[in-house]
């Protein structure tokens, strides 16, 4: 199991080819919070914008959950005409609460108390709408919920989502697994060719379970499940290791030890970050223990 995957494009890329060459699986850290978004996008589909493009033009943000940024009050840059609303959506039972938001743009007659009726009135009268969400904090329904009130929004104005990445430069790492395999993450080798099984692929599951027998973490910090299995790290130097793997090698961190390529959440695209070249890059690593199994 190569687990972890927190690197860039390069060291995903890396990490892939020396999974197709032993035969093992792929997994990243925070890969629950990512197909949290790619089940509901193929559910349901999403309306997506950037963040440059919502502090722009959004003249309503809705803030849902606990784990949200802050967003400029001010009015929109390009539209300094529009007054901004900035609204937070928190609490417990956000799927609950989302649904009754919900029913209440449709104008069902439904019990909702003055917060969620001042919301929606908000929302109807939104120019440019944006919900700022996590993933990795709202559950399939509140998600399933945010993307309905959406496309229902999206029939008299105009609304959009705006997710938060999760980190370890999660979105930058499926997007070089799609490009190079069709599949995002956990995916397996064990049969030769890729397959993707989000339940079969769990690393923290397979380490659980006995499934693998030994683990290639690349990343910061190590996983809870680390003393379940045989572990080899690919860390920053002066990582805390806890427990110690068997194996420890030192990788600089992408865009400052070294050039790489990653997710930047502001843009909205992988963006090219230059580094000081002061360690080697995951890929270079890996390509290294690649061609060492291959020439075993």
């Amino acid at each position: 199991m190569i687990a972890g995957l927190m690197t860039d494009r390069a060291g995903t890329i890396a990490a892939l080819a020396l999974a197709r060459a032993t035969g093992a699986a792929l997994d990243h850290a925070h890969a629950e919070w990512i197909l949290r978004e790619l089940d509901i996008l193929r559910a349901f589909g999403w309306f997506l914008t950037t963040p440059l493009q919502a502090r722009a033009l959004a003249d309503c943000v809705l803030l849902v959950g606990e784990t949200v940024p802050d967003f400029p009050p001010h009015p929109p840059t390009l539209a300094p005409e529009r007054k901004r609303n900035v609204l937070r959506l928190t609490g417990a039972e956000l799927d609950v609460r989302l649904g009754v938001l919900r029913a209440v743009l449709a104008g069902r007659t439904i019990p909702a108390n003055a917060a969620l009726q001042a919301i929606a009135e908000r929302l109807r009268n939104a120019q440019f709408g944006v919900v700022i969400f996590s993933a990795g904090e709202l559950d399939a329904l509140a998600l399933e919920m945010l993307a309905g009130m959406i496309e229902d929004l999206n029939a008299k104005t105009r609304f959009f989502a705006l997710p938060i990445p999760a980190p370890g430069n999660a979105v930058g790492v499926v997007h070089a697994l799609a490009a190079q395999s069709g599949y995002p993450v956990r995916i397996g080798f064990a049969r030769g060719e890729a397959e993707h099984d989000p339940w079969r692929f769990d690393a923290a599951r397979m380490a659980a379970s006995g499934e693998t027998d030994l683990v290639l973490w690349i990343g910061e910090r190590l996983p809870e499940w680390a003393e379940k299995v045989r572990l080899m790290a690919l860390v920053p130097e002066g990582a805390a290791l806890a427990p110690m793997p068997e194996v420890v090698l030192f990788a600089g961190k992408p865009g400052s030890d070294h050039d790489a390529v990653l997710y930047d959440p502001e843009l909205g695209t992988l963006a090219f970050r230059r580094g000081a070249g002061r360690y080697p890059s995951a890929a270079e690593i890996l390509q290294s223990i690649t061609k060492a199994v291959q020439a075993w």
